[in-house]
């Protein structure tokens, strides 16, 4: 006799079939195929198909049964109009496919465009020793800690495929984003939604306007990637959690699942924390379906494997805490008070909860000063991690009550759990006060328990806020066109962030509209009293500087060399040297010349320094205002710039001018003819003083 075909999760007529034909069987044909028959599946597929018929005969949960016509043309209209929102909001994204970089990186050059590991030929022993960012995790000064060397193989391969000049990067971006809506929609319909409610999850998930960070913001992909990944293990583990088919095809699935969330893990950290949901799902499928031996021998597996995955990416990194880390990212964590910490994380809580359910405002950047800490139990913005709070346990209960009916509920608020802890700063702290991209994936679960809970007959309700989003969505897409849109936008309604601020001051700067960039970036000083933020001080301090306003400009330099700045956005010895030339507009050359050293010391081949402290040295020591030793000191410095820069005719002109000046003619014309050799162009109209360097950063 052939072998025993092994029931598949189909549908439930497909279920009703085979057990059908088993019942019209004869004893005699069922004791010869008792031998090859899956007994132990069977009996499972058979529970589970009693609890289907229950839940088919009860409907929705909260709802009473209806007439199957009736039903059926609900599901219809469901389903076209999840199919329309779908449609509605891949119109909202599709812009997006045409956007670039040419309009500049916003806040991705760090990452991507100055990231060896993007576009160097691949190293791999680089790509594993450095941080999201392109930092060295070991011996670098600073490391953000976020080992995602996975996301940053697809930026390389974007690179490859690309360069920076085409719209790859956006068109894989947001694919990504297409791909995770059709899979949160999969997994949902494998979890029992039906094909309307399974739309309704994708063209909700999709048109979502608090994702557009994640897509647009190309370092966003860490999060398309890990949930891809994370609902792929998912899917795969289904048949091991409902014990389907006989156990030998089951088995091979656990490790291809581990793999998969390992691979999740290895693009954003979260991915890591999603052994936890098969764990959970295991547990589960015994409460509900019976506790076997196989089950308890997988659920040991995966609790040995996911401690084992996250147990070594805590030891590769050194931990997960931030050295260092910017008080303005994430002002909560560096504050003394340990009540006021608390409850400024609980309103951020909140604020994460509003995005969720009401993304009306929407920014990229909500650092210092956007949320001002919460000083006392009195503040009354704390009653909106009260509502949060009580939404969320609302959502626990509900998914709990109808436990027996569906296990999708409790399936999304694992998602939501699992995904929201880590970047809620309970565990530890994170660099960030509010990021809009770490909702991504808590989202996915979130939109997967409401769409599970609401009665079919009420999903119009659903269908009119999925309208909504696809409208501030297609508001939204076209802000993040280019770094400029994006910036001006938001710099234009968070008007307490004082690195929103800064960053609409750099728009200006770039657009040479200097009064209007001064003023932003004084209004950014303003946000922060402490004058902490070293960068808009530095940019005002350039301002003035070109204004011809030295003393001002010296005051607000002195303050930029003593404040905090990421090595991500500006190099210290930038910052150093500018504050040395402000010193020699003020009279003060040997302040001056000591800073220019210490620009060096800080970068050895910093040419731009050695030029200048080549200028203030020889002026001073030719004016009289230092001791005559320092002449010979510019001339060095002069000497080691044209080594290292040859091409450069300023330096050349400069060593010519301060050579005449101090009174060393023969020198003087020597170099003279060796510039004239050089560049015949360059070495007209002999100069008659030393020239600064100087320029925007």
């Amino acid at each position: 006799m052939p072998a025993a075909r092994a029931l598949s999760p189909g549908t439930l007529e497909e279920l009703r079939a085979h057990l059908g034909a088993l019942s019209k069987a004869s004893p005699r044909l069922l004791q010869e195929a008792a031998g090859q028959l899956d007994v132990e599946g069977l009996r499972r597929v058979a529970l589970q198909l009693a609890r289907r018929a229950r839940e088919q005969e009860e409907g929705d949960p909260g709802r009473p049964a209806a007439a199957p016509a009736t039903s059926s043309a609900s599901s219809g209209w469901l389903l076209a109009a999840s199919a329309l929102l779908f449609l509605g909001a891949l119109g909202a994204w599709a812009p997006a496919l045409r956007y670039d970089f040419q309009g500049g990186f916003f806040m991705d050059d760090a990452m991507i465009k100055k990231n060896p590991n993007v576009y160097e030929e691949m190293n791999w022993r680089r790509l594993f020793r450095t941080d999201y960012w392109g930092l060295d995790m070991f011996e670098g000064v600073w490391t953000h800690k976020s080992f995602r060397p996975l996301a940053v193989l697809t930026f390389h391969w974007n690179h490859l495929l690309s360069g920076f000049e085409g719209s790859g990067f956006h068109i894989v971006n947001v694919l990504l984003n297409v791909a995770c809506a059709a899979l949160l929609a999969l997994f949902g319909w494998f979890l029992g939604l039906g094909r309307d409610k399974a739309a309704l999850l994708a063209g909700l998930f999709l048109a979502h306007p608090v994702h557009t960070e994640s897509v647009l913001y190309i370092v966003g992909r860490a999060d398309l990637l890990c949930l891809v990944l994370v609902l792929l293990a998912a899917l795969v583990y289904t048949p091991c959690v409902k014990e389907l088919g006989p156990s030998a095809s089951a088995w091979p699935l656990l490790p291809l699942s581990t793999v998969l969330l390992v691979a999740a893990g290895l693009c954003k950290e979260t991915g890591f924390c999603f052994f936890g949901l098969l764990a959970g799902w295991e547990i589960l499928g015994g409460l509900l379906q019976g506790a076997s031996f196989k089950r308890w021998a997988r659920l040991l597996a995966l609790l040995a494997l996911g401690s084992s995955a996250c147990g070594a990416r805590v030891y590769y990194t050194g931990g997960t805490a931030i050295d260092n880390m910017d008080p303005h990212s994430n002002p909560v964590a560096v504050h003394q008070d340990r009540n006021v910490r608390l409850r400024s994380y609980a309103l951020l809580h909140g604020i994460y909860m509003k995005l969720l359910v009401f993304p009306k405002f929407l920014s990229y950047d909500y650092s210092f000063n956007a949320i001002p800490l919460v000083q006392t139990f009195a503040d009354l913005r704390l009653l909106l991690p009260l509502a949060a709070y009580l939404g969320f346990s609302a959502l626990l209960l509900l998914s709990l009550s109808v436990l027996r009916k569906t296990e999708a509920p409790i399936i999304g608020v694992a998602i939501l759990i699992l995904s929201f802890v880590p970047m809620s700063n309970i565990l530890f702290p994170v660099g960030t006060m509010i990021g809009e991209r770490l909702l991504y994936i808590p989202s996915a679960g979130l939109l997967l328990s409401v769409v599970a809970l609401v009665p079919r007959g009420r999903c119009a309700w659903l269908l009119v806020v999925g309208a909504l989003f696809v409208a501030k969505t297609w508001m939204r897409v076209p802000e993040w066109k280019d770094s400029e849109s994006i910036t001006t936008a938001d710099g234009l309604t968070q008007l307490w962030s004082a690195r929103v601020q800064f960053n609409l001051a750099n728009v200006y700067l770039q657009a040479k509209r200097y009064d209007e960039a001064l003023d932003t970036y004084q209004r950014s000083i303003r946000i922060d009293p402490t004058d902490h933020d070293a960068l808009p001080l530095y940019h005002a301090g350039q301002i003035l500087f070109f204004k011809g306003q030295h003393d001002e400009a010296n005051r607000y330099l002195e303050k930029a060399v003593n404040g905090f700045f990421s090595p991500l956005t500006i190099q210290e010895e930038e910052i150093w040297h500018d504050y040395a030339l402000s010193l020699w507009f003020v009279q003060k050359p040997q302040a001056s010349v000591a800073h220019f050293q210490k620009a060096l010391s800080i970068n050895p081949s910093f040419t731009k320094a050695m030029n200048n402290m080549a200028c203030a040295a020889g002026l001073g020591a030719i004016g009289g205002l230092l001791p005559r030793e320092y002449y010979q000191h510019a001339i060095n410095a002069l000497d080691q710039a044209v080594r290292i820069d040859p091409g450069n005719v300023l330096y050349w002109r400069n060593a010519v001018a301060l050579m005449m000046a101090g009174g060393d003619g023969q020198r003087a014309e020597a170099t003279w003819q060796q510039l004239l050799q050089m560049d015949p162009a360059g070495a007209t109209n002999p100069p008659r003083d030393c020239s600064w360097e100087f320029y925007f950063r």
